[in-house]
């Protein structure tokens, strides 16, 4: 989809998307109540136990969270954002995120609630293929039909594809849930929810903040040189949130299998390192296809970046156990530390060597993040380190 509107739009009108994008991610979570995060926790021990009125009303209360909610936070955010920015471009348009955001609430979680109740490809197709997919198609017709695409017709596009999605996904949970006058636990849905949302909303933030704080101190065309980046090294995601999906129902377990969680580990570190070497060894191409404006500049930020998602599997395994085993509110703690540090390094480096200082600032904090997790994670007693980094079976059991 963004390789498609980057040569679509232009370098500076991209940049401008690409913000408008990054909003959208970050507002995604609270939009939802945290829901899209705690419906693998709440739904899946409900689906396993025949309880289906409780799941036919965890259904409404999700929902009703994402429009009700989304739409006044929503607003809230962009009567903020719109005064704040400095920069003009930033503000149009924005009032598309009025009917973006609360639609991509309900999309991803009802994807997590596909994911839940045992439907995981279906669940995964939903959330991040198909419409993705709908969106590049939708535009591409658009682009030949029209001979340019302006940011508004982007904005309607990707209305017109999350909706399809949204309604493929009702038609896809109807039959998995037995008919049954919905019965509600509100109170203790929405409490684990916003625990999780206390965490999540802030990881969402912190993923798309170098981007806002790009378009904030330097510019969209800057946005246009290191958006590109961020997108190629972003597809490490597709194999962490495939390793995340094996992992959780590992960790959801009465006891947890150390060697099991191990094996998962060592699989999952070998991975990781080799997807980041080939991405680093295509980056010209890659970069190219998005007529990446600076070319040595986003090859150089593109390598910073793979650099620090070689600790990944770090971070999404403590992450995990955290949020599934132990205390969300620990992610919530680590992540204000990790991201005040960021942010403070972030603003001095750009100063003194712009994109370059604040990339090198955001690559730090992540590292930092993963490892002050995975000590918490050893230290709580939710994991031991041999585990985490995959050392050998003997070393597992004797720490067993």
């Amino acid at each position: 989809m963004t390789l498609l509107l980057a040569k679509f739009m232009g370098a500076e009108h991209f940049g401008t998307f690409a913000v408008l994008l990054a909003l959208c991610e970050v507002l995604l979570l609270p939009a939802s109540m945290g829901f899209a995060s705690s419906l693998m926790r709440l739904a899946h021990p409900l689906y396993k136990n025949h309880q289906h009125a409780l799941l036919q009303g965890l259904k409404r209360v999700y929902l009703g969270a994402a429009v009700s909610f989304g739409l006044i936070f929503v607003a809230m955010v962009l009567i903020g954002y719109r005064l704040a920015s400095p920069q003009a471009l930033a503000n149009e348009h924005l009032e598309y995120l009025l009917l973006i955001v609360p639609l991509g609430a309900i999309m991803q979680c009802q994807a997590s609630f596909l994911i839940a109740v045992d439907a995981k490809r279906r669940g995964l197709l939903t959330q991040q293929s198909l419409f993705e997919i709908l969106t590049a198609i939708t535009c591409a017709f658009l682009y030949f039909k029209l001979g340019q695409l302006h940011l508004e017709i982007v904005c309607q596009a990707l209305v017109v594809s999350i909706s399809c999605v949204v309604v493929s996904q009702f038609v896809l949970i109807f039959p998995l849930l037995k008919k049954h006058k919905p019965a509600y636990q509100t109170r203790h849905w929405c409490s684990s929810s916003l625990r999780l949302l206390a965490s999540g909303a802030g990881v969402a933030l912190v993923a798309k903040l170098d981007v806002l704080l790009v378009h904030h101190w330097l510019g969209p065309k800057a946005v246009s040189v290191f958006y590109p980046a961020v997108v190629i090294a972003g597809l490490m995601a597709i194999l962490s949130n495939a390793f995340g999906l094996v992992l959780k129902p590992m960790l959801l377990k009465a006891r947890v299998d150390a060697i099991e969680v191990s094996h998962l580990m060592r699989l999952f570190w070998g991975c990781n390192f080799v997807f980041a070497a080939l991405l680093a060894a295509a980056a010209y191409p890659l970069l190219a296809l998005y007529n990446e404006p600076q070319l040595e500049s986003g090859h150089t930020l593109l390598l910073i970046l793979l650099l620090a998602q070689l600790v990944t599997p770090l971070r999404v395994c403590a992450s995990s156990a955290i949020n599934l085993v132990g205390e969300p509110l620990y992610n919530l703690w680590v992540l204000l530390f990790a991201t005040t540090v960021t942010v403070l390094l972030a603003w001095y480096l750009q100063n003194h060597y712009g994109l370059i200082g604040i990339v090198w600032a955001f690559c730090f904090g992540f590292v930092l993040g993963a490892v002050i997790r995975a000590w918490l994670v050893f230290k709580q007693g939710y994991l031991n380190l041999s585990c985490i980094f995959s050392l050998s079976s003997q070393s597992v059991k004797a720490q067993l």
